[in-house]
């Protein structure tokens, strides 16, 4: 059975915390396979970020959840690996995330990079790595993209794929083709809906075919602000059409 993740930025749309968020979907027993925390929503004091990091990873095991964490910044810069990302493998360990994902930056910097190093770092901390296309030309085209996926096969890089049709579709860009180049490299799914202003809607609410997409053998994850009171319907919605 394929699995179905919830990302943090759902908690935006009422303006609760990471931690909140996490707490209302125990006490009304939401049924997911996984979360994916967002580095950003994190408290920017180093002990509180811990805390809530063990937090988050005590109710994982309580849950069986899946974690990942979301990390808003470049992976790779003009001389290869971003010096940033031992850190955050460090912060993700102690989230007990098992994957994190980065924008992918300097696309010179793939090709000076190391298979080796980045392989003995990903195994050090036991964490699998991905970039995604996010919502800038720099970072967002197909072009860009399909350029670095290219690039991390021919350097050899242990790197994996987060498809964002969404993201695509606030660029103007043609999802449907991005996928069927790249759906072979893909190993998480964001789904979300967009509406005619470019902005992130409930499933039933856009413009996408949300379901074209569902053919993957991956984790998808519900990436999208909602209230509270929406996400059972929306979880079920998905399901329906993912089943």
């Amino acid at each position: 059975m394929k699995k179905v993740y919830l990302n943090t930025i759902i908690a935006l749309a009422e303006g609760l915390t990471q931690s909140e968020f996490t707490d209302f979907l125990l006490t009304h027993e939401i049924a997911v396979d996984g979360i994916e925390y967002r580095y950003e929503m994190f408290s920017e004091d180093n002990k509180k970020r811990q805390s809530e990091c063990l937090k988050f990873l005590e109710t994982g095991k309580l849950k069986s959840w899946d974690l990942l964490l979301s990390i808003p910044d470049s992976l790779f810069v003009s001389e290869g690996l971003s010096p940033k990302l031992e850190y955050y493998l460090q912060e993700a360990s102690l989230l007990g995330a098992q994957r994190i994902k980065m924008n992918i930056g300097q696309l010179s910097g793939i090709s000076k990079t190391s298979p080796k190093e980045l392989t003995d770092l990903l195994t050090c901390y036991q964490m699998d790595l991905n970039i995604e296309n996010d919502q800038t030309e720099a970072n967002g085209t197909y072009q860009v993209v399909s350029e670095a996926i290219t690039l991390i096969r021919e350097t050899g890089l242990p790197i994996s794929y987060t498809f964002d049709a969404g993201n695509y579709a606030v660029l103007k860009e043609d999802a449907r083709q991005a996928f069927t180049v790249l759906k072979e490299a893909t190993s998480i799914f964001h789904v979300k809906n967009i509406d005619e202003e470019g902005q992130a809607t409930l499933l039933n609410k856009g413009k996408m075919n949300w379901q074209y997409f569902l053919e993957l053998d991956v984790p998808y994850v519900l990436e999208y602000p909602m209230a509270m009171s929406e996400i059972e319907n929306e979880l079920n919605m998905f399901k329906e059409a993912f089943y």
